[in-house]
């Protein structure tokens, strides 16, 4: 199993002050699956994925079980978080822009992990970023490797991010709400890539979403997130039909329905 989370409870502390923010989430991504968690602005889904890469500090408390790829992230020490945070698993956060140094060219900013974390030389760097920049089917990734960011559009820039992603062959991949910002377009074009990607790689990939309707067409299980906690688990093939909870239903029936010219 790539990732397995277990009745996680996370919990911050300010002063005498405590707050519970997730309760008892349970869940589990093998090779080859793309499962879903859903939930609306708030939930806990950000926060979920940040506490299993262990990104919080000491006022957080953490307790249940995160096995990431069989390392035991709640056991291991910051190096060990580090290594498995470095090589194992790739985070594609929502915003592209904010993932990226604005006034470093993306070649270099690709290449730099590759070679000061991974010990590649910078030609070999070079020479990966340009092929998998040509696999997320970015247009003319020469002259990519040599622009910024703000020559990218947000479609090309969200294709940078997954390249870099890629490039340093994790298992596993956290995609945060990573196509919300597009056009549905360039949406469908990315989650093509990423189905792509999971086929030929074997990855696993937790796909992070408020979309609901968007999850049920490309993954195979869907978590659904209320208040830091599971609610309900959705299966493939029928999962509006076997929806059962209240804020399923909601989230189920808050997508508009199309209609003919005059009928309501």
């Amino acid at each position: 199993m790539l990732l397995n989370i277990t009745d996680l409870h996370l919990a911050f502390h300010t002063g005498d002050e405590r707050a519970s923010i997730l309760h008892g989430v349970s869940l589990m991504v093998a090779p080859g699956e793309l499962v879903g968690l859903v939930g609306e602005s708030g939930s806990g889904k950000s926060t979920t994925i940040r506490a299993a890469l262990r990104l919080y500090g000491d006022e957080a408390e953490i307790t249940g079980a995160i096995d990431v790829d069989g390392t035991d992230m709640i056991a291991a020490d910051a190096v060990t978080q580090r290594q498995v945070r470095a090589s194992t698993v790739a985070l594609i956060q929502q915003d592209p822009r904010a993932a990226l140094n604005p006034v470093r060219r993306i070649g270099d900013s690709l290449a730099e992990r590759l070679v000061k974390v991974h010990g590649m030389r910078r030609p070999d760097a070079d020479q990966r970023i340009l092929s998998l920049l040509t696999d997320v089917g970015l247009s003319h990734p020469e002259r990519r490797m040599r622009q910024y960011p703000h020559e990218l559009s947000g479609g090309m820039l969200q294709r940078v991010v997954i390249a870099a992603a890629l490039s340093t062959d994790p298992k596993l991949i956290l995609a945060d709400e990573s196509t919300s910002a597009l056009d549905v377009t360039t949406q469908a074009e990315i989650i093509a890539m990423f189905q792509r990607q999971i086929r030929e790689r074997g990855l696993g990939m937790l796909f992070i979403t408020h979309d609901l309707h968007l999850a049920a067409a490309i993954c195979d299980r869907i978590h659904v997130l209320r208040q830091g906690e599971i609610v309900e688990t959705l299966h493939r093939p029928d999962m509006f039909r076997t929806a059962q909870h209240p804020y399923t239903r909601v989230l189920v029936d808050s997508a508009p329905a199309l209609t003919r010219k005059g009928t309501v």
